[in-house]
């Protein structure tokens, strides 16, 4: 499941949302009031906010499922929309569906994470993850003809790859595995076919569209001291390239303009 091939930037990349997220011991602060101070700090380049008000999950005691109430999710938003920083009591993640190489992500995260150890000191890390979530769009890339067989290893296709049952005969297909990955690290690996649905704005109407899902959450749990966050979340990016690469076949990986780095 770990390719040994060097790291490439894809000119075609097929990411939907690429997610950042930091959690640590609770902060009543950020809580109690409106982080005014950190929008200060960030508002350059994350202008717009907003401010959602989410259910938290229940928890089971003694047999009975306990509501456990809400938490407040500040978000500072950049003006095109396409990157979002996320602040609650317990963690702080940074958003983009605009992603095109670790370097470029890795520096943002660096000066909001900055910005937020300075304001309000959080005594650790307890969890330190970063997700990538893959649309495959096989028209968007000019393979309409070829198979998913064709496309993605048969590790990730599950019993899809099996060539006595035609795709197309799974109206459901959901494979999910937790797993330990070099470096001390975890990974949530969740692979499936999917139906991409877009609404036009100008016309509302909704188009569907067949794509593959490569769901890839790559983890560290533990007390991680903030000065060695980077180093981790180095450690779960050079995972996910790994994982990505032996996730897909020399077809789709050419097709998706694999470049330099």
């Amino acid at each position: 499941m770990f390719s040994q091939e060097e790291r490439c930037i894809y000119g075609r990349n097929q990411l939907m949302e690429v997610i950042c997220q930091l959690r640590f011991p609770d902060i009543l602060k950020i809580e109690a009031q409106e982080p005014f101070a950190f929008q200060d700090a960030v508002r350059g380049a994350y202008p717009q906010y907003a401010k959602k008000v989410e259910q938290l999950p229940p928890v089971q005691r003694d047999g009975k499922m306990i509501p456990q109430g809400t938490v407040n999710n500040y978000q500072f938003i950049s003006e095109d929309g396409q990157w979002k920083v996320s602040l609650a009591k317990g963690f702080i993640a940074l958003s983009t569906h605009r992603y095109a190489r670790w370097e470029d992500f890795a520096r943002r995260l660096d000066v909001v994470l900055a910005d937020f150890i300075h304001i309000y000191q959080p005594a650790y890390f307890s969890r330190v993850g970063l997700r990538y979530i893959n649309f495959i769009r096989r028209a968007m890339l000019g393979l309409e003809e070829c198979s998913w067989r064709e496309l993605i290893a048969p590790e990730f296709l599950g019993l899809m790859a099996s060539e006595d049952v035609q795709s197309g005969a799974f109206s459901k297909f959901e494979q999910t595995a937790t797993l330990s990955v070099p470096g001390g690290a975890k990974a949530n690996i969740k692979s499936a076919p999917a139906v991409l649905r877009r609404t036009e704005n100008a016309t509302k109407k909704t188009t569907e569209e067949r794509v593959f899902l490569l769901d890839l959450d790559f983890y560290m749990e533990g007390n991680t001291p903030l000065g060695h966050a980077a180093a981790a979340l180095n450690v779960l990016s050079g995972n996910a390239t790994s994982v990505f690469r032996s996730a897909i076949t020399d077809t789709l990986h050419d097709a998706m303009q694999p470049g330099a780095v």
